[in-house]
């Protein structure tokens, strides 16, 4: 009894062994969240008709069955409802798996099932094989839900190649504006949580390319700008250098012509001294001329008496040659007694007639001396008013020489005002000239300035203009033929200029 009872116990053990195995069984069948299953492959072929799936309730249920008639223990149950895009690699997978009979290469792939609904979902399924000696193979596996990991995960694949095609797009247009491409253009499609983004991009180039636009006729304005106002600043340079030399040689010239000026006041001022010194001589003269007519005059009065006296002495002798006459005759009525009266009588007549000679010349000297003292006196009395006039003359040069005097004098003086203003002209000018010099650097430099911007704005491409102008136009296409124009058409998202 003591073998038998020993059996027993040993075969109770077993049972309650293998009901502990199948209670765990059915509990991991229902309530792991994994759907368990096993199969016994006949002859290695998982198709055989002889060969048992068993599907755990726990799988059934992952894919919307409830019950074994609604999902038989068969292996269509499970084949049937892969996704026909997923068929040949899960069977695949599963065959190599079997073909492994080191058991290394592992059972795990990743495929879709119909739902009961007819919508499929995702799962994984994993599984292991063991080879018996007569050709059989049992194995086991779960099937685990993936469907949110999985399609979380192709959204973030998805969203992966959304944000790379995105990058790829942005990464283009930034490239082709570091190329200074402005007329490039997203076209692509792309995701429509970006598409504002694309349409916000494109608007942003298409301002930047007006403004471009607008900047780079503003560069070439500007360029001429500062060509023509580098030119006038040159003009305006050398006339100002010409205009300090020539107010430099004014200023000498008037600073000559002051000294001249002031000479020529010392010279009016001596002349009016000298005119004054004249006047007073020739008012000098004049009162002598003045006294000399007098003096004619009484002379001319001492001759008419002269003139007088002579006719007294000529009537004197004229009478005494009448009484000489007669004491002749008597003489020589007397005869012999009157002969020595005769004789004085004869030496008085002789005198008388002496007398009346002399006093008929002196007469004549008289008359001829009384004519020459008239003219004299003429001459005398027109000397005088000639000095009279010179002496008015030279008062009226006198007043004039003064007069000029003054003039040279305030001249003079206007002069050294003029000569200090000119001089501080000069010195302004030179001042304008160093300024207008700065000036002219600072141009050069603004045009230096302008033309590396004109060089830069014109590096960028720009689309023709609607009119057809191309780019930059009026009167500044000489910038443009500097920049070759740089026109391009507007590209895909995938193309270049």
């Amino acid at each position: 009894m003591r073998p038998f009872s020993r059996r027993h116990d040993e075969t109770q053990a077993k049972l309650d062994t293998y009901r502990k195995l199948e209670e765990r069984w059915n509990l991991l069948d229902t309530t792991c969240g994994v759907g368990l299953w096993e199969a016994v492959l006949h002859q290695a072929d998982a198709m055989h008709p002889q060969s048992q799936w068993t599907w755990s309730p726990e799988f059934r249920r992952l894919i919307g069955f409830s019950s074994e008639a609604e999902f038989p223990n068969v292996v269509q149950s499970w084949s049937d409802r892969l996704h026909p895009d997923d068929v040949e690699a899960t069977f695949a997978a599963f065959g190599g798996h079997l073909g492994d009979k080191s058991g290394k290469a592992r059972y795990d792939v990743n495929y879709r099932l119909k739902m009961r609904d007819g919508e499929y979902r995702w799962f994984r399924a994993t599984g292991g094989c063991r080879h018996s000696g007569d050709g059989t193979i049992r194995a086991c596996g779960s099937l685990t839900d993936i469907h949110e990991a999985t399609l979380a995960a192709q959204a973030r694949t998805e969203a992966a190649a959304d944000d790379a095609r995105i990058i790829a797009c942005l990464d283009e247009a930034f490239q082709a504006i570091a190329k200074r491409d402005l007329s490039f253009r997203v076209t692509d499609s792309l995701p429509p949580r970006v598409e504002q983004l694309k349409v916000n991009l494109n608007a942003a180039l298409e301002q930047i390319e007006g403004a471009m636009g607008q900047i780079r006729e503003t560069a070439s304005a500007i360029q001429g700008g500062s060509q023509e106002l580098t030119q006038a600043s040159d003009d305006l340079a050398r006339r100002t250098e010409q205009q300090a030399a020539s107010l430099e040689e004014t200023s000498a010239a008037l600073r000559e012509i002051t000294d001249t000026v002031q000479q020529a006041a010392s010279g009016a001022a001596e002349a009016a001294r000298t005119a004054a010194a004249t006047t007073a001589e020739a008012n000098a003269s004049g009162e002598i001329v003045t006294q000399a007519v007098s003096a004619m005059a009484e002379i001319e009065k001492s001759s008419g008496k002269i003139g007088n006296i002579i006719g007294v002495i000529d009537e004197i002798a004229f009478q005494t040659n009448l009484l000489a006459l007669n004491a002749g005759v008597e003489a020589a009525r007397a005869g012999e007694a009157g002969r020595g009266f005769a004789v004085v009588a004869q030496e008085v007549r002789g005198l008388a007639q002496r007398s009346a000679e002399a006093a008929k010349e002196i007469k004549d000297l008289i008359s001829i001396s009384s004519t020459q003292v008239e003219t004299g006196v003429s001459l005398v009395g027109r000397t005088g008013e000639a000095l009279r006039h010179m002496v008015e003359q030279v008062r009226a040069i006198d007043k004039l020489i003064a007069e000029i005097s003054v003039s040279g004098q305030n001249q003079s003086s206007t002069l050294r005002e003029i000569n200090a203003a000119v001089g501080q002209m000069d010195k302004v000018v030179q001042q304008n000239a160093a300024m207008v010099e700065q000036s002219t650097a600072a141009c050069h430099a603004l045009l230096r300035d302008s033309e590396g911007l004109t060089d830069m704005v014109t590096s960028f491409k720009v689309v023709a203009d609607r009119s057809g102008s191309g780019g930059v136009s009026g009167s500044h296409s000489s910038a443009r033929r500097q920049s070759g124009d740089g026109i391009v058409v507007p590209l895909r998202a995938g193309g270049r200029g």
